[in-house]
């Protein structure tokens, strides 16, 4: 796993006395021999500073991406789970059926590195690299270099949620109403969820992924542009939203899609609870 020389040299400055983590392969410079597996130490930094290093190379572990993840939430998200070889087999194959049925294509995001031996050198190589696209194309051009007691951290292609509100074309009073939809939706899904702090998915941060969508006409640009998991509708079904939302159906068959035309103060836990459970949903398996 390739860090920055800022982010070696942050971890080894904060959490030294906290974990280690060491180098990938051996690596030369200037006669001085930092060999694989050794630690990674401040005092290394600047010989790979004179030689014009910009990253390190160091093995990956689950420890070193939580640190990781703690530090720079955004860059180094948290997986959204875990599966076995056998798990992962299946569900890529469920997802390459389901391609087949949208014009959305599903995939996995890998979360640190998988390795390998390489039979000739014995060296440890990368088989899978952090953040890289898995699809069902890949999984059966590398699976015979894994053991099959791998686990595999991952992450989905879709994330995040749209919260969809009309704002166009509609007369004062009504847009009125609508806004003040829009906005306890966004206060239900951001401020009040963090007070009552129920967590939708491990790796949604809603901060930075929850977005307002308010017409009808960049509602499936905004679905396919954010690779959206779900959309919330803030009213009952009317005509227009009846269009929009055809329009994502047309595109995606197995959208995840909820309509929530008010929300009762008194009881948003079970609004969070009621959208995490169609969030983490996959429609396909219904």
């Amino acid at each position: 796993m390739k860090l920055s020389i800022d982010t070696v040299e942050l971890l080894l400055s904060k959490y030294a006395t906290d974990f280690k983590f060491t180098y990938l392969n051996t690596v030369v410079i200037d006669g001085m021999k930092f060999r694989s597996d050794d630690e990674v130490a401040r005092e290394h930094l600047p010989y790979f500073k004179s030689a014009d290093y910009k990253e390190i190379e160091v093995r990956y572990t689950n420890t070193l991406y939580g640190y990781l993840s703690h530090e720079f939430p955004l860059e180094y998200r948290k997986p959204y789970g875990v599966m076995k070889f056998i798990e992962i087999d299946r569900h890529l194959e469920n997802l390459d059926f389901v391609n087949t049925r949208s014009r959305r294509k599903r995939f996995l995001y890998t979360v640190g590195d998988v390795y390998g031996i390489d039979s000739k050198t014995a060296r440890r190589i990368i088989i899978l690299h952090h953040n890289e696209v898995l699809d069902y194309a890949k999984w059966n051009a590398v699976k015979r270099f894994i053991t099959k007691d791998q686990k595999f951290h991952y992450r989905n292609s879709e994330h995040g949620i749209i919260l969809f509100v009309d704002l166009k074309d509609v007369d004062e009073s009504t847009y009125v109403q609508r806004f003040k939809k829009n906005t306890d939706l966004i206060a239900a899904m951001v401020s009040r969820r963090k007070d009552i702090n129920v967590e939708i998915a491990p790796d949604l941060i809603t901060t930075e992924d929850i977005i307002s969508v308010t017409d009808p006409e960049l509602l499936l640009d905004e679905y396919i542009r954010q690779s959206s998991r779900l959309i919330i509708i803030g009213e009952n079904l009317t005509p227009t939203y009846k269009r929009a939302l055809n329009e994502i159906i047309q595109h995606d068959r197995y959208v995840r899609l909820m309509v929530v035309p008010s929300i009762d103060p008194r009881d948003i836990e079970h609004f969070l609870f009621q959208t995490r459970l169609v969030y983490n949903a996959n429609r396909w398996s219904e």
